[in-house]
């Protein structure tokens, strides 16, 4: 087998991906190619005075039928082609169509004139094209061919053995084979289809160069950026002893181990506790960060959205309860709540949205979690009735740090990083999320907020014997 492929573009999607759309593209346009030429013989023969004879016609038309016929073949196979280097790919595609294209474009150059023809210039244009996806020598061997084959039928016409089939009406005058024109012609063609060639390789071997240095850098920056998470994963892990140690020290005190303390200092105490509760937050979601980032892998863990949910709304019930938030866990004729994913990360994507949605939510709110399928996904909204996103806001909350201006006067500060590490997670298990504000269910000094998750889910048949009865959880009072 031929290799057609570069090495640093073995495993480089984006080239695969272009040679793809590049298949395409030229199987769109040869359909238009004999749309064109079906046309060319029948508005020039009857509308243009051209005079076809009955073998050109035929000729023509045939040639018309077999671009059809295996243009449709290559259409129908294209997304059967692998893209593996090592086998039959999508380049060695491009090439039999390159091929299959000049033999036919040859054909049609022969019947409409040869050295005569209108159609000649196209064998420039297929060399541009060569040049851009194929290896250079081989271009520079079909460009010979081509030459040669040009050349060929050009001095087979001039001595008679072969006959001659020109497009009567086209000329003013009639069409006298003379040998110096035949020779200047071919060197001039052939100096034009050299110098294409020579050109456009040259320009698509810079390109190539080009992109082969980009992929080597992205990879070097890849790995900086491997390491650069490490290196944060380290130092972030040595801040958490001094906070963790400093909570105890707190604790202790709070606990009167060291002598009953006043009520003033008792809440100043407590307010410190708190801060630091915030600040191992803001710690640990920098290391879930890090190690999201540090995950290559494509995860094929089944996991049950549907237990993380009333896990999470059991974990904060009690958070809810002290402002009197309701809390409702509907689901709309859903019987498979499978994705595939990893679950710790899920869990905290949920968890964030879930914290989010209690924190912001005055007491006496009520929040809904719907449960539904949306065609391919799994949907997942969080439906408050809080302070709600100002709407200017609403395109930057998933930026790392920002935190709405409305949330500034809660006691309950945080770090930003929540739905940016939310957003994170999902679009890692190629999910997609997005907010609404105001959420449906608020009021106008209460807009709230609708955080919708779509995750992609697993469709299995499920087991009658194994499938629950889900009813609606409640929350708060």
């Amino acid at each position: 087998m031929i290799s057609l492929v570069p090495k640093w573009a073995h495993n480089y999607d984006e080239f695969w991906n272009t040679i793809r759309r590049r298949n395409l593209w030229f199987i769109k346009l040869r359909y238009a190619a004999v749309l064109v030429l079906i046309g060319f013989v029948f508005v020039g023969q009857y509308l243009m005075d051209f005079y076809f004879t009955d073998q050109q016609v035929n000729a023509l038309l045939m040639i018309a039928l077999s671009i059809l016929i295996y243009n449709s073949l290559i259409h129908a196979i294209r997304l059967k082609i692998g893209c593996n280097p090592d086998s039959f790919n999508c380049m060695h595609l491009s090439l039999i169509q390159m091929l299959l294209d000049l033999t036919a474009l040859m054909l049609l150059v022969y019947y409409t004139g040869t050295i005569f023809s209108p159609l000649n210039v196209f064998f420039i244009f297929h060399m541009v094209i060569g040049s851009l996806i194929l290896p250079n020598y081989l271009v520079y061997v079909i460009c010979g061919l081509i030459i040669s084959i040009y050349s060929s039928l050009i001095y087979y016409q001039y001595i008679g053995a072969l006959e001659s089939h020109y497009i009567s009406g086209l000329y003013l005058s009639p069409i006298a084979h003379n040998l110096n024109y035949n020779i200047v012609f071919v060197l001039v063609f052939s100096f034009l289809m050299l110098m294409t060639v020579i050109l456009a390789n040259r320009i698509a071997g810079n390109l190539l160069k080009r992109e082969g240095q980009l992929r080597e850098m992205l990879d070097k920056l890849d790995e900086q950026e491997r390491t650069k998470q490490k290196h944060i994963m380290g130092i972030v892990h040595e801040i958490k002893s001094p906070i963790t140690a400093a909570e105890s020290l707190v604790d202790l005190i709070l606990q009167n181990y060291l002598g009953p303390i006043s009520e003033p200092v008792e809440t100043k105490l407590l307010r410190v506790r708190t801060r630091l509760d915030d600040s191992l937050y803001l710690i640990n979601n920098i290391l879930k960060i890090s190690k999201l980032r540090l995950l290559n892998e494509s995860f094929t863990n089944d996991v049950d959205i549907n237990t993380i949910i009333r896990k999470l709304i059991d974990d904060n019930i009690e958070s809810a309860n002290k402002k009197r938030i309701k809390i409702n866990f509907l689901q709309q004729n859903v019987e498979n709540t499978i994705v595939e994913g990893e679950a710790s990360l899920l869990e905290l994507a949920l968890s964030n949205v879930l914290g989010n949605s209690i924190k912001y939510t005055e007491t006496g709110g009520r929040i809904d979690i719907k449960l539904a399928i949306d065609q391919k996904y799994l949907s997942v909204s969080v439906v408050d009735d809080g302070i709600g996103i100002p709407e200017k806001e609403v395109s930057s909350i998933y930026k790392q740090f920002f935190r709405a201006s409305n949330t500034r006067r809660y006691e309950a500060e945080g770090s930003g990083l929540g739905l940016s590490l939310v957003k994170e997670i999902i679009q890692h298990h190629n999910g997609i999320i997005n907010v609404k504000s105001p959420s449906g269910i608020g009021a106008k000094e209460r807009p709230g907020t609708n955080m919708t998750i779509k995750l992609p889910f697993v469709q299995r048949e499920l087991d009658k014997n194994k499938q629950r009865v889900l009813t609606p959880l409640h929350g708060g009072l």
